[in-house]
């Protein structure tokens, strides 16, 4: 029969025999890279996601000091860190984790959270580093940081377009009832304009779809004949060309080719190169044209189309009906390479 002393310091030793087998499990199977190191800074031991993680074979790195997994500045920083915390107790990652930069056995460097835990054995002093890539998760956030950004620039372009076209509504109109139309219906030309550039991401529109937009929210198609081949804008132009075309079919509803029933627009443009555009409007067959008494909205807007263009706008005030051609010679409109007339 076993003694008993003898019974218990097996059962003793085969816990412990099963516990270190449950940490080494543990150490070997996390997602995370762990790497333990002494009070000198010399790795001691590295489970596989570390080595996965930095490139190199365990044995690469055993016994050499852990600043060989560390970019700079931190390399240089990192034995003076742990001589000042040997020395005063002074914690500045131990404990509390942090952003840091690893370095792979390739040279290439990316950034790490690293958490790092204080542990004693037999009188010696250790430390184990858990490290974990963030690099997607640093992408991300600055990806998010150029959206906000990206939103707070457009929000802002938006605010000012609304508040130019409230102040030249308001400045323009005879009453408080046809300015609150004016107003009302200038804003809904400013929304499609942009439901245009949203569907694009807004990296640009098509001058087509601006047109299409237009045509859809005043006129019917068979009055409009549309010619010209693919032009793209970029979005502040897009938007100027929005309001400007939305004030000539107003115009041309109150005054002009739409005024009537025989009345027709013709909307052309041409590219000569990229940033050359000629865009023309023609009225014809509606009422007599009456050039205008004072410089009103509409006029306004299609100078500063033609400005955002790089270029000038003329309006011909013909009885026949009225012809407005903006000419551009500037960066922002942008000649694509796509084959074909758009017309209608």
């Amino acid at each position: 029969m076993e003694p008993s002393g003898d019974r218990n310091k097996n059962d003793g030793l085969a816990a412990l025999v099963q516990g270190e087998a449950r940490y080494r499990a543990i150490f070997d199977t996390a997602v995370d890279a762990i790497v333990v190191i002494d009070e000198a800074g010399v790795v001691r031991a590295l489970n596989p996601s570390a080595e996965r993680l930095f490139g190199y074979a365990g044995p690469e790195v055993i016994g050499r000091n852990v600043n060989l997994l560390m970019a700079e500045p931190y390399r240089s920083a990192h034995d003076g860190y742990l001589a000042r915390y040997r020395e005063t107790g002074e914690r500045r990652i131990i404990g509390i984790g942090r952003a840091v930069t690893g370095q792979r056995k390739d040279g290439s460097t990316f950034p790490l959270e690293l958490s790092v835990a204080e542990w004693r054995e037999e009188g010696e002093r250790f430390f184990t580093g858990v490290m974990r890539d963030v690099t997607e998760r640093t992408r991300a956030e600055e990806q998010l940081r150029l959206m906000v950004h990206e939103l707070n620039h457009r929000v802002k372009n938006t605010l000012a377009t609304v508040q130019s076209v409230a102040l030249q509504t308001l400045r323009n109109a005879v009453s408080l009832e046809s300015a609150r139309q004016a107003l009302n219906e200038r804003l809904l030309a400013l929304a499609k304009a942009h439901d245009v550039l949203t569907r694009e991401n807004w990296e640009g529109a098509d001058l087509a779809d601006i047109v299409a937009s237009a045509i859809e929210a005043h006129a019917g198609r068979e009055r409009v004949r549309v010619a010209g081949p693919a032009v793209r804008l970029k979005p502040k132009p897009a938007v100027a060309l929005s309001l400007a075309l939305h004030e000539l079919f107003t115009n041309a509803a109150k005054y002009g080719a739409l005024k009537g029933e025989a009345g027709t627009i013709e909307l052309t443009w041409a590219s000569t190169g990229p940033g050359d555009l000629t865009f023309t409007w023609r009225e014809s067959g509606g009422a007599p044209v009456m050039r205008p008494t004072r410089r009103g909205f509409g006029v306004r807007m299609i100078d500063g189309l033609a400005r955002d263009l790089g270029g000038a706008a003329w309006l011909d005030f013909s009885p026949e009906g009225l012809v407005c051609e903006i000419r551009t010679g500037g960066p922002d409109a942008e000649a694509l390479d796509r084959p074909g007339e758009v017309g209608g």
